[in-house]
């Protein structure tokens, strides 16, 4: 499928405005909510993805300040983020699955899927992170 010319020029808009355009899909009855970035890929950065029932405001918050630092010191995050919260943000490189599964108008825009994908994981209100048994459900998010 190819995006339509007028979702293609918003992208590039926003891309050329801020550096990246940001996709935030809301989760259904059995799929969490998620969002991620277009147009680090075509820098020779990964794109963002964060998956979770958060806040569209709080993820592409996130997204942007993080990808804002990747695109300034041209550096892929490959250690916990820390923004002054309580718990940093903790970087993992994600799999070919969340190409398929999440941030498929990323390869829609490029035209090609041959582009890396960094998820950032955010630990739930006792500081544990997605994949760690004490983590609480409502946070422990797929990580494709």
């Amino acid at each position: 499928m190819i995006i339509p010319t007028t979702s293609r020029a918003i992208i590039q808009s926003n891309i050329d405005r801020t550096g990246q355009h940001i996709f935030a899909i809301f989760p259904d009855a059995t799929n969490p909510g998620f969002a991620y970035t277009i147009g680090n890929a075509r820098l020779g950065l990964p794109e963002l993805l964060i998956v979770g029932n958060l806040a569209p405001v709080l993820m592409g918050s996130v997204l942007n300040q993080v990808g804002r630092r990747m695109r300034q010191t041209d550096q892929v995050p490959d250690k916990d983020i820390d923004f002054g919260s309580a718990f940093p943000i903790r970087p993992r490189l994600a799999g070919a699955e969340a190409r398929s599964a999440f941030t498929l108008q990323v390869g829609r825009f490029l035209g090609h899927d041959e582009y890396a994908a960094v998820q950032l994981l955010l630990p739930d209100p006792l500081g544990f992170y997605p994949g760690k048994p004490e983590c609480d459900p409502r946070y422990d998010v797929p990580r494709p």
